[in-house]
Order: C-alpha cells, then sequence, then structure tokens
C-alpha cells in the first residue's frame, strides 16, 4: 500500500469540504515542505480540528475507508486498502496554537506559527513546520523512512539558519516561515 501526490491531495480536499481544515505531518509533511516527493509513502498523517472528528471520519467511510488502528482519542487509522490515512485529532490551546492528546493522558503540543504552507503535486497546502517535524521525530526508535526524514529536515533547518545570518549580516530581520513557504501563501489558518 501507497498512497501517491494526488491521492494525498485527494484526501486533503475531501477533508477540507467538511471543514475540518487539515494539515499534514509525518513524511507526507515532509516532502510537502520539501516540494516534491522524497520518497513512497505508506500513509498520510493528517492532524484535522478536533470538533470536525466526526465529519472527517464519515467523508473518509463514505469514501471507501474503515476504521484499522482506534486509539482515540490520540488518532485513528483508517485504510481502503489501498491507502492508509492516519487521522489526528488538534484542538485550538487559545494563544493561536494547538494540542492533541497524548497516550499518557498528556498533550502533545503544536506552538502558534508552527503551520506553514507546503507543496503536495503542486498543491498548496497545510503542513507541520520543519522545526515543529524536527521535534516530533524524536523519542522513538527510528525507522530508514524517519532518518531520511531527519537528514532532509536537518538540511532545511541549516539552510534556514544560514540564510537568516545571510540576512542579518546584510542589516535586514529574517521574517515569515522560511523559504520553504517564499513566493506561495499559506493557505487559509485554522
Amino acid at each position: 500500500m501507497a498512497v501517491s501526490d494526488i491521492e494525498a491531495v485527494e484526501i486533503l480536499d475531501l477533508l477540507e469540504t467538511v471543514g475540518a481544515q487539515p494539515w499534514v505531518a509525518g513524511g507526507w509533511g515532509v516532502d510537502a515542505l520539501m516540494e516534491r516527493q522524497t520518497r513512497m509513502h505508506r500513509d498520510l498523517d493528517v492532524m484535522v480540528l478536533a470538533k470536525r472528528l466526526d465529519d472527517a471520519l464519515a467523508a473518509l467511510r463514505a469514501n471507501g475507508f474503515q476504521v484499522t488502528v482506534d486509539w482515540l482519542p490520540v488518532r485513528v487509522e483508517l485504510d481502503d486498502g489501498l491507502r492508509v490515512v492516519d487521522v489526528h485529532p488538534v484542538h485550538p490551546d487559545g494563544s493561536g496554537g494547538w494540542w492533541q492528546a497524548a497516550p499518557d493522558d498528556g498533550r502533545y503540543l503544536y506552538p502558534a506559527g508552527s503551520i506553514v504552507g507546503g507543496l503536495i503535486g503542486g498543491h498548496t497546502v497545510r503542513c507541520a513546520s520543519p522545526a515543529l517535524q524536527r521535534q516530533v521525530h524524536t523519542g522513538y526508535p527510528l525507522r530508514l523512512v524517519d532518518e531520511h526524514d531527519i537528514a532532509l529536515l536537518d538540511e532545511m533547518l541549516a539552510d534556514a539558519d544560514a540564510d537568516a545570518d545571510d540576512l542579518e549580516a546584510a542589516g535586514n530581520a529574517a521574517q515569515g516561515p522560511g523559504p520553504w513557504a517564499a513566493g506561495r501563501g499559506i493557505p487559509e489558518t485554522l
């Protein structure tokens, strides 16, 4: 099983139609930041508004997906026999950021400004920032795909730091989410 760029965009569009305001993390999130597909993806990790979770799940079920893993309130995985979608409900934190339930009754925190614009298959999508992606790629045994993603994120973050240093040396302040979002706007914020 694998999720192609076209399928990822179709799933995100479907979730958008029900008001779930999806944003991408995981491997597709890294590739959205890279603005190209760098590897095959077993699934699409997507964050959705918790208050729209039921609508998101209903839309996916209406399109042939069935729940295969239910770890709610943390995440729920759906599969249609060809594609896998890993849905993570998120809640606004009141200060422009987000939180997600954690398995230990804690919370994963996603600060304000950690959602940026990226591209999948030429379509602008919301995705986790390089810094947020790098942060969540810790604390568990890494697979080869994780090592691949981390290498891309580390390169992206090093390039962003170098660009910021260059701007500062020129007497300018670095602004915006970084070079990975240059030339396009971040889709309507959550």
